[in-house]
């Protein structure tokens, strides 16, 4: 009997230990290292822009939802990084920002075709980036203040009408140089200002015309009293199909004279279906850059992130992050062609270094 009960008590310790094993590489098998990564973590949103401006909005926006859908439920903060039409931010994220999934960046779509247009100073590759989402695609609108002498598209090609621009490669210095070679107009860029904000006070002070290369959410974000009041003229739109919230604005494409204007036009119009860009840097481990894909969508349906886009009066129709990626490796398949004369017609406007 002595015997027996030593085998039953080794059996029983054996029983314990199995089961503590077990137990502990059942907890080793369920552990989420993103989860674990996480945790306690602060994400960092670098805009490109300062407020007031819809990239801030939006970031804002972001900050205070996304991280609910993360795992581990870390904080985001926004921190503004202006300079440029967003160049600084984009290049900062390319270069140095961190590459762990704690940063990521919101910018001016332009960026993203600095370095396929030759910007020397854009030191970085939209096609390696860690592509999150947007919150819809835009259209680009050309829009006078009321009092401008400059009331119509025809107006614009008949006579210099002036407009702000950050500078850099965003759309307020490229799309007015488009214009002028296809559609005939005559846009003078005035750069220097420092955003959206800025360039807005230039409208209302009378040292412009009005804004070209304004998307129409950034527009309704940030001035809805402006377009409900008709303090604006708009006098074109750029885009791949019309906006339904502009009905009888020209479709800048439609004006094109030959194929290859129209081409290159579209090449632009592509462009604008980055939106608002979301990204975060190249090399972000496979594993974050799903979670934050996931986490961002999950926001774009979040009741209370849904209700406040709509008190901002923009647009909500997401596209996914490889839906993103995609769209990007388009751009950058364009004809060389087509390329080439985008970056003729930049240089000779001094959007980019000849």
């Amino acid at each position: 009997m002595i015997i027996v009960s030593k085998i039953w008590e080794e059996f029983q310790m054996l029983r314990f230990l199995i089961a503590a094993v077990t137990g502990m590489l059942a907890t080793f098998a369920i552990a989420d290292p993103v989860e674990d990564f996480y945790r306690n973590k602060t994400i960092r949103i670098v805009v490109g822009m300062n407020p007031p401006d819809q990239h801030d909005n939006d970031a804002r926006a972001l900050s205070r939802y996304m991280g609910k859908y993360l795992p581990g439920n870390p904080s985001l903060i926004v921190q503004n990084m202006p300079g440029a039409g967003s160049l600084k931010a984009v290049q900062f994220l390319a270069t140095v920002g961190e590459r762990d999934g704690s940063m990521i960046g919101i910018a001016q779509r332009g960026m993203m075709m600095m370095p396929l247009l030759g910007y020397t100073d854009a030191k970085f590759d939209p096609t390696k980036f860690s592509w999150i989402g947007t919150r819809a695609g835009e259209t680009s609108i050309a829009a006078m203040w009321h009092q401008s002498a400059t009331r119509s598209f025809e107006d614009a090609t008949r006579r210099e009408t002036i407009t702000p621009s950050t500078g850099g490669g965003a759309d307020s210095i490229t799309l007015p140089a488009i214009y002028n070679e296809t559609l005939g107009t005559k846009f003078k860029v005035i750069t220097g200002y420092s955003g959206g904000g800025d360039m807005n006070l230039a409208l209302e002070r009378g040292e412009a015309d009005g804004r070209v290369g304004w998307s129409v959410g950034a527009m309704r974000g940030t001035k809805e009293d402006w377009f409900r009041d008709k303090k604006l003229n708009i006098i074109l739109q750029h885009g791949l199909r019309p906006n339904p919230v502009l009905p009888g604005v020209p479709l800048a494409q439609n004006l094109a004279k030959n194929e290859a204007d129209r081409q290159l036009l579209e090449l632009f119009a592509a462009r604008q279906e980055i939106g608002f860009p979301v990204f975060g840097p190249p090399g972000i481990p496979a594993d974050r850059v799903k979670a934050l894909r996931a986490a961002y969508q999950k926001t774009m349906q979040d009741p209370a992130y849904v209700n406040e886009v709509k008190l901002m009066n923009v647009e909500l129709d997401p596209l996914t992050g490889e839906e993103m990626q995609a769209l990007v490796d388009k751009i950058y398949s364009y004809s060389p062609e087509v390329v080439s004369r985008a970056r003729e017609i930049l240089a000779k406007a001094g959007a980019i270094p000849k």
